[in-house]
């Protein structure tokens, strides 16, 4: 049940309807069986993963809280979260060490005769949720946040179906105090929502699916496309990245927005950041956040000298990497963030006061270039394709007929050029500001022809969001 595919309105019209109709006081539970329902639409036998790993984070912060000392204290956090954290193990990464890691250095045939029993189906969200718990259990051990007395507003800070699969990956909180004392139904701010969701609507339907069918073939099996074609594709895949997981945040957004629910900014125009480093405070910021404040600052932060500051950069960001997917190339797109981190720290240091300033105009776009590229080992299906891609835009490339390349893609193009023209003013606080300001004749409508656009586009499919597959 995908936010841009008719059984979702037809789901989210009966929530909204009950909503309504439920006093705030039962409103939790609203929550819990209409998420549940969401959730089970997919993969009914998948219900265990959102529910098991919320009574990890029950029992565990209750044991924690229960220790006799700090040492006790530290052992049972430590216990707790190896547990919360099995789950996506075993299921996510067992192929990848055992196969990938460990198979080249003893031999697979020595490891496992039949390798593809370890391949299992990856729970829709099981990486999103694992963070989103993990985030309460080490804030309530750190005070942070207080333990939650009721299991039932847990549970329901974890299904909140708008957040459910993709994130934000919320905070404790950021979510539950909102479920302590939900706001009048009726005071939602319904056109703020709506506008919300439409932008991401068109930015899933319009932008990213159809830049998909452009991006899709250079990086298929066999594939002989021209330098124009890789260029389109490699350049594509940018856009579509972003407008795909955006555009599924300001849906979620506009949903919780109507449902009188405050979820945080997940982007804030990336593209547009003058370092790697601007760009990661930008771009899936509530990942990076979570990335800093419970990774990278554990391990030392920036606190021990800048050789140890690199190495924190490195594992972070390559763990953040592994993330993403069991495969060589996030390990080493997260790695290629992780060096561009320590390097923009390093030459910070070692150049303040010392050179004359870069124009930021420049250190966008070689920004901007270095995220682009480096995306190609995210969309890559394994490293030799990505090299393959990256190699042959490079080196082996065909680069006639430019004219037909145009008239064949006239329509990726303009998108493309649309989507560079705008991404400056993709903000929210813009369209807040524009739904209370703007006449709602005016304003109306004009989200009405998005919808028109989006669905005339699109003939009324959607592609499945790429952030589900993580």
């Amino acid at each position: 049940m995908l936010f841009s595919e008719a059984a979702f309105f037809v789901f989210f019209s009966a929530y909204l309807f009950f909503h309504f109709l439920v006093p705030s006081t039962y409103r939790v539970y609203l929550v819990i069986a209409g998420s549940t329902v969401f959730y089970a639409w997919w993969r009914i036998d998948y219900l265990w993963v959102p529910y098991s790993l919320t009574l990890i984070a029950w029992y565990g912060v209750r044991w924690i809280e229960g220790s006799s000392g700090p040492d006790v204290k530290r052992q049972r956090l430590t216990t707790t979260l190896i547990v919360l954290f099995l789950p996506l193990i075993i299921v996510k990464y067992t192929y990848f060490f055992t196969v990938d890691v460990a198979g080249p250095l003893v031999g697979i045939e020595r490891l496992i005769a039949e390798p593809e029993v370890l391949l299992w189906a990856l729970p829709l969200g099981i990486s999103f949720i694992t963070f989103t718990v993990t985030a309460y259990i080490v804030d309530v051990y750190r005070g942070r946040y207080r333990p939650e007395d009721k299991l039932s507003r847990l549970l329901a800070y974890v299904l909140f179906f708008p957040h459910l699969i993709a994130g934000p990956i919320l905070r404790p909180h950021e979510l539950l105090p909102q479920l302590k004392k939900f706001r009048n139904a009726f005071d939602a701010k319904f056109t703020v929502g709506v506008a919300i969701f439409t932008l991401g609507l068109v930015k899933k339907l319009v932008f990213a699916d159809q830049i998909a069918d452009v991006v899709d073939p250079i990086f298929a099996d066999g594939a002989d496309p021209t330098g124009w074609q890789y260029l389109l594709g490699i350049y594509g895949f940018s856009v579509q990245i972003y407008c795909d997981f955006s555009g599924y945040t300001d849906m979620a957004v506009g949903l919780a927005y109507i449902l009188r629910i405050r979820l945080p900014t997940n982007f804030r125009r990336p593209y547009s950041a003058s370092s790697i480093v601007e760009f990661w405070r930008c771009w899936h910021i509530t990942l990076s956040s979570w990335l800093r404040d419970y990774l990278y600052i554990p391990l030392g932060g920036s606190r021990s000298g800048r050789a140890q500051q690199f190495a924190n950069a490195m594992i972070t960001m390559t763990l953040g990497g592994l993330w993403h997917g069991a495969n060589w190339t996030f390990v080493i797109w997260g790695g290629l963030h992780g060096l561009a981190i320590g390097a923009v720290h390093f030459l910070r240091a070692v150049s303040r006061g010392k050179a004359p300033p870069i124009p930021k105009w420049l250190c966008v776009v070689f920004t901007f270039h270095f995220v682009t590229l480096a995306w190609v080992y995210f969309r890559a299906p394994n490293v030799s394709s990505a090299h393959r891609v990256l190699s042959e835009v490079a080196f082996d490339a065909d680069w006639s007929n430019l004219g037909g390349f145009i008239s064949e893609n006239l329509f990726p193009l303009v998108l493309m050029i649309v989507f560079l023209l705008t991404h400056r003013f993709d903000q929210h606080a813009r369209l807040r500001l524009a739904a209370r300001k703007v006449n709602k004749g005016f304003f109306w409508p004009f989200l009405a022809m998005g919808w028109v656009i989006a669905i005339t586009v699109s003939q009324g499919n959607s592609a499945k969001f790429i952030y589900f597959d993580f």
